[in-house]
């Protein structure tokens, strides 16, 4: 279980490599997600050597009370004081469990989809220890989370935005972002019209292009 700052539980579930002081990734599923999005993709990365944490976001899967006890769905979340930004707060959360349970604090990356992919820019722009940041399905302007002026302020941290050529919104922000960027950024286009970890089940391969991409930056030690 994960406390945030602003008082809120939130469920997560973290997977631990084989290995010591593992670089460690923030997984952030999409609106109307949970945690479960990511257990192939995690599993994944696992195995690769990276260590990973995937929240349940506020108002999301069973993260659905406040600290108060009262439900706190999508709408509410959304209508608070601060909106989705307030759910930064649970990726601080998260990174803080990474390095308390052994991740190695100079080598973390955070990867998120739709709406978890604005939540990830905004955190990597934040949080100085973010070495890289992925983007499945990012979009300019996603539930009042706008993210262009976002990256056109990152630096020193590689992005990778990820996205599906029949899924016009994305695949156009995408485009967009990449062209704003001023730190090294790279799209990978595939042939289909899934929305975030979707694209896993039509394009498998796009798991291990992903760990490829993140090993030089977060730099994995090889499993013996």
């Amino acid at each position: 279980m994960l406390h945030t700052e602003d008082g809120l539980t939130l469920a997560a579930t973290l997977r631990r490599p084989d290995r010591p002081s593992p670089p460690g990734i923030i997984l952030v599923h999409r609106y109307g997600a949970d945690r479960a999005s990511w257990d192939a993709f995690a599993e994944t990365l696992r195995q690769a050597g990276f260590m990973t944490i995937a929240p349940d976001l506020r108002g999301h899967g069973t993260s659905a009370t406040g600290g108060d006890g009262k439900p706190l769905d999508f709408k509410n979340v959304q209508a608070g004081f601060g909106g989705w930004s307030a759910a930064l707060a649970d990726l601080r959360a998260a990174g803080a469990a990474l390095v308390e349970a052994g991740a190695n604090p100079k080598n973390l990356a955070v990867i998120g989809e739709e709406l978890g992919a604005s939540l990830a820019l905004k955190h990597a722009l934040a949080a100085p220890s973010m070495q890289a940041v992925v983007m499945l399905s990012p979009g300019l302007d996603l539930y009042g989370l706008n993210v262009e002026d976002d990256i056109r302020k990152l630096k020193d941290c590689p992005a990778l935005l990820v996205t599906c050529d029949n899924e016009a919104y994305s695949a156009s922000s995408a485009t967009t972002l990449k062209a704003a960027a001023p730190a090294y950024s790279e799209i990978q286009h595939y042939a289909c019209a899934s929305l975030g970890t979707d694209l896993f089940a039509f394009h498998p391969n796009a798991m291990n292009q992903i760990v490829d991409w993140l090993r030089p930056i977060l730099d994995p030690k090889p499993n013996n």
